[in-house]
């Protein structure tokens, strides 16, 4: 479910906001992990 919620938010199909809660902080990981912050845009450092 993880993945799915992060192919939905980097595709504009969701927003974090949406994600239930349970499973935010994974989400969250995840998209960090590829570069993402949580509305799916890359991370400028």
């Amino acid at each position: 479910m993880v993945a799915l919620y992060v192919a939905l938010i980097v595709n504009d199909r969701r927003t974090f906001e949406q994600v239930p809660a349970k499973l935010k902080a994974a989400v969250k990981a995840d998209l960090e992990a590829i570069g993402l912050d949580e509305n799916g845009n890359a991370i400028v450092e």
